[in-house]
């Protein structure tokens, strides 16, 4: 057992910082106050970092190349960005290609050094009852929908998409293929319009590759609270940022990413400002059992 002192929580959701210090036990947050802890167990006095619970990120387009390419692709992309986890894709065209593609896709991740959840990617007028059903039994909670023309949003049956997703209720997201900032905006209108009406679980805009994803949609996605908080009984993981990094603007606060000073994943330091550890195989499938828990 021992204690992170004096920790300076960043919280995304609040817009500021609030100063805890955690007992650490069995690799996991045992107890959480809100005050300086007194006791005689070994400190880790963090006073001089922001802290931030790590960030989850989506890649639809991890490249399948040489050992040596990929490692510096995830140190880069995810390990140095103070991301260890992602949410990344499968491809389909046709219902038939389901499970050879969900089976190649974790083939290809077996090495990952990051923690990951697969979502599934598709043409939105490929989205059918049947598709449904088979991400239920797989538990793929993401469906990310190509839409190249408002006009298919309307031809779905949205009445029968909604009953075979429950209760499982995997959450739809858009993905728009057209870059004309007018159509794009016609697109999202629709489809939020649409499936607002019909009740559908969704996300009401794309989600940016190789960002960290919002507390909101960690929630959507039934990834929060086990990615995206600090709390008892969850994973020690977390970032550390210098502290010269912050700019304070009224109540909204900013840290430069580039000042990450320190990475922690299930207990083991990760990323330093001087080092990056690549653990190949070290990540884990994260299956979702539930979306929209906390929403």
């Amino acid at each position: 057992m021992y204690i992170i002192d004096n920790a300076d929580i960043y919280s995304e959701e609040a817009k500021d910082i609030k100063q805890q210090s955690f007992i650490i036990k069995n690799n996991s947050f045992h107890s959480i106050k809100a005050t300086k802890m007194k006791s005689s167990l070994m400190k880790m006095n963090v006073a001089s970092f922001i802290m931030t619970p790590t960030h989850v990120m989506l890649d639809e387009k991890l490249p399948n190349t040489s050992f040596p390419l990929l490692k510096q692709y995830f140190i880069k992309n995810f390990l140095q960005e103070g991301c260890h986890t992602i949410i990344t894709s499968f491809a389909i065209q046709y219902e038939f290609q389901f499970d050879e593609e969900l089976h190649k896709k974790r083939i290809t991740l077996l090495n990952s050094p990051v923690d990951y959840c697969i979502a599934i990617r598709l043409p939105l007028e490929k989205l059918s009852t049947s598709l449904i059903r088979k991400c239920k039994k797989e538990k793929i909670a993401i469906i990310l929908l190509e839409i190249q023309d408002e006009s298919t949003i309307n031809d779905i049956p949205w009445g029968w998409i909604r009953e075979a997703m429950f209760p499982y209720n995997p959450i739809l997201v858009p993905t728009l293929l057209t870059k004309e900032e007018s159509r794009r905006k016609l697109i999202l209108k629709q489809w939020n319009d649409v499936l607002g009406k019909e009740k559908i679980p969704k996300l009401s805009k794309e989600l940016l590759q190789k960002t960290p994803i919002s507390i909101k949609d960690l929630k959507k996605f039934g990834l929060y609270p086990k990615r995206g908080d600090l709390h008892v009984g969850g994973e020690i993981n977390y970032n550390l940022y210098f502290k010269n990094g912050i700019v304070a603007e009224q109540s909204k606060i900013l840290y430069d990413n580039s000042r990450l000073a320190i990475m922690v994943h299930k207990g083991r330091v990760i990323t330093t400002a001087n080092h990056v550890t690549f653990r190949p195989g070290f990540g884990e499938e994260i299956i979702i059992r539930r979306t929209s828990l906390f929403v």
